[in-house]
């Protein structure tokens, strides 16, 4: 069981969005915090230690997990890119991570999957994590792989993970499908400190929403994992609809897009060659 006054937590992507979240929200509790990003950025507190390094860089991640723990494992391409970052981050870079938190005897690992890794599954189903992966992009697709390999490193090397398929993170809902996708900054750091704090989850994967009223899905591995979301999407309505966002249509259970992925699931691939 991890000890939040001694134990080392390593933060990769730890500048972004999340990972800012995250620090607001455990520094607090979790006395060592060894914070890691591809761009310098400055520590918030005495407890915080920031190494500057891109996650595919073997020897730089091999050095940053010399006494850690446990990683939590943020850092990943996403928005507008090339198959080629994608694939050195997202798949290379998390390789390179795992493994050599395996190899620096790391105990347990938080991983930021995503709730595209099932993103084809029609909205009218209530997704559980207990159901195959359908994802709905090669992001998704790479996110599946993430999840793959930590049972693969439960199985063999007894190394214990919670994977979390986050929705839509922000500091407020921003669209008619966040009503029932939301992840706030304040329940994001909840996740993550539960998933740190079980003495054993085994290789978990989990739903990362908020408390949210229009959840199209259902987790039963909330209650056994210890997570309380607090949040609501619901408490932003009005002023959504202020902004122009159709926000009484999921009422009759009407949504802007037919699948948990929402536009994902529906973006054009690159053609393919014919002849």
């Amino acid at each position: 069981m991890l000890d939040p006054q001694r134990d080392i937590v390593l933060i990769t992507g730890a500048a972004g969005a999340i990972g800012t979240a995250l620090r607001d929200g455990l520094r607090a509790h979790w006395r060592h915090l060894r914070l890691v990003d591809i761009k310098p950025f400055q520590p918030q507190s005495a407890n915080e230690q920031t190494v500057v390094a891109d996650v595919a860089d073997r020897a730089a991640m091999e050095a940053a997990m010399h006494g850690v723990r446990a990683v939590v494992h943020l850092a990943g391409v996403l928005g507008d890119y090339t198959l080629e970052d994608l694939f050195r981050v997202n798949v290379r870079g998390l390789f390179d991570v795992f493994e050599t938190a395996r190899l620096g005897g790391v105990e347990r690992i938080v991983f930021a999957s995503s709730n595209h890794a099932f993103g084809c599954y029609p909205i009218t189903e209530r997704v559980t994590p207990a159901l195959p992966p359908r994802p709905d992009s090669l992001y998704g697709a790479f996110k599946v792989f993430g999840e793959t390999m930590l049972q693969t490193y439960y199985d063999r090397h007894g190394i214990r993970s919670v994977s979390l398929r986050i929705g839509t993170y922000r500091t407020k809902p921003i669209d008619q499908r966040s009503l029932a996708t939301w992840l706030s900054p304040g329940d994001v750091a909840r996740l993550v400190d539960a998933s740190l704090r079980h003495p054993d989850p085994g290789c978990l994967i989990v739903n990362g929403y908020s408390a949210n009223t229009r959840l199209k899905t259902h987790d039963p591995n909330w209650d056994f994992l210890g997570y309380k979301p607090l949040d609501n999407a619901e408490d932003y309505r009005d002023t959504l609809r202020a902004a122009g966002i159709d926000v009484d249509s999921p009422d009759r259970e009407e949504w802007e897009w037919p699948e948990h992925g929402g536009s994902h699931a529906r973006a054009p691939e690159r053609p393919a060659r014919r002849g």
